[in-house]
């Protein structure tokens, strides 16, 4: 049976810290980008697929697909990061109800209105949103680039409050 080690949120989806740092720590031999632009590109499907190291399998799915294919996972023995490059991504998937354990913010770029949280990790207040639905509805969100390096986890309990939520 396949199953889901690691949901992240990364703006830039795959990227060496990804691949060197969460793929090795959760041991997942496959990667979902949830994304539904990546998903009908070809070329940047293949851009992923280049950064990534032999043996790891990238594939990329719209919304719709992947709810699909996370309500069945008996089949293979793959285990799945799931990825996107934003939160309202998870929230689409829990409304269609798929609901992660957690969910890890990594970077997120700069962006007009965006709100500092930790080491190069900014949401707008839509983003901000979409993780607040996600806490409200059980889901540990948690903020870390990467698993190594000394930086400190920023857990969403306690960020949520920059973003104007009590």
């Amino acid at each position: 049976m396949s199953e889901v080690v690691f949901h992240r949120i990364d703006d830039r989806l795959i990227h060496g810290q990804v691949i060197i740092g969460w793929v090795g720590l959760r041991n997942a031999n496959t990667i979902w980008i949830i994304d539904d632009f990546v998903a009908k590109n070809s070329m940047m499907l293949n851009i992923f697929k280049f950064a990534a190291p032999p043996g790891i399998k990238i594939i990329a799915m719209t919304v719709d697909e992947a709810s699909e294919r996370l309500s069945n996972l008996q089949d293979g023995k793959d285990r799945i990061m799931l990825i996107a490059k934003v939160p309202q991504t998870f929230v689409k998937l829990m409304e269609m109800g798929y609901k992660p354990e957690e969910v890890n913010f990594g970077a997120m770029a700069h962006k007009p209105n965006s709100i500092r949280l930790g080491q190069q990790t900014e949401l707008t207040p839509e983003e901000a949103e979409a993780a607040e639905k996600l806490y409200q509805a059980g889901v540990h969100v948690w903020i870390l680039l990467v698993p190594m390096g000394g930086q400190k986890t920023v857990e969403w309990v306690d960020a949520r409050k920059k973003c104007g939520f009590s």
